[in-house]
């Protein structure tokens, strides 16, 4: 599939990790198995419907990234069915599911090069004019507008000369950028202070209406 419309459904959905533990048999020296552990999702149904915004909120261990974990393939369900449009998510490929979820997480991996070279990850044909659309809507022009080299700046291993913040708003350009059917924000500015966050806040209500938007918070 190469391009999912983003519509997502969870139909009694149980899921529990493997206790990494493992039982000695008493006539064995060898471990012979593992047990789950305690269900984290039990019997979970719910619908998104493209293009849609919701809200994961949560204390931890209440399953938030668990959900996350599933819609992008990363662990699978042991009971219930998940479907992305109206297609198992088992039956789809990994290069479908990269081509059509993008993920910004609380730390994203900002490479050591310009901050344009860092946008042509996510779409290496893109022009100079698609460059400054995504800078504008991730609100980090007025920041890029000041650097000596603009967008051919250097922002360092791990984007070290990145504020927090800055950080944040360069994965969301890189978002915008490609433009996924389903953009997953996952606890992205709960390491930010309130002016941080406000400039988040604004940077996916540009993406509203356009993708399918999961936000997971702690509040």
């Amino acid at each position: 599939v190469d391009t999912l419309q983003g519509n997502i459904t969870f139909s009694h959905v149980d899921f529990a990790y493997k206790d990494e533990s493992t039982l000695l048999n008493s006539s064995q020296s060898q471990p012979n198995t593992t047990t789950p552990s305690k269900k984290v999702l039990d019997d979970l149904s719910f619908t998104i419907p493209a293009n849609t915004t919701v809200a994961f909120v949560g204390k931890s261990g209440s399953g938030k990234t668990t959900i996350l974990s599933l819609i992008s393939k990363l662990q699978v369900a042991q009971e219930g069915e998940i479907l992305l449009d109206t297609i198992n998510i088992n039956d789809l490929t990994k290069d479908s599911l990269r081509n059509n979820i993008s993920l910004v997480n609380q730390f994203p991996y900002i490479f050591n090069q310009s901050i344009k070279d860092n946008l042509l990850m996510a779409k290496p044909n893109a022009t100079q004019e698609e460059l400054w659309e995504a800078v504008e809507k991730s609100y980090l022009k007025e920041f890029v507008d000041q650097l000596p080299n603009v967008l051919d700046t250097i922002v360092g291993e791990s984007g070290i000369k990145l504020s927090g913040g800055q950080r944040q708003r360069l994965a969301i350009a890189r978002a915008i950028l490609r433009h996924s059917s389903i953009m997953i924000f996952d606890e992205s500015t709960s390491s930010l202070d309130n002016y941080a966050q406000e400039y988040i806040k604004k940077s996916i209500d540009h993406l509203k209406g356009s993708s399918t938007i999961i936000i997971v918070a702690h509040r």
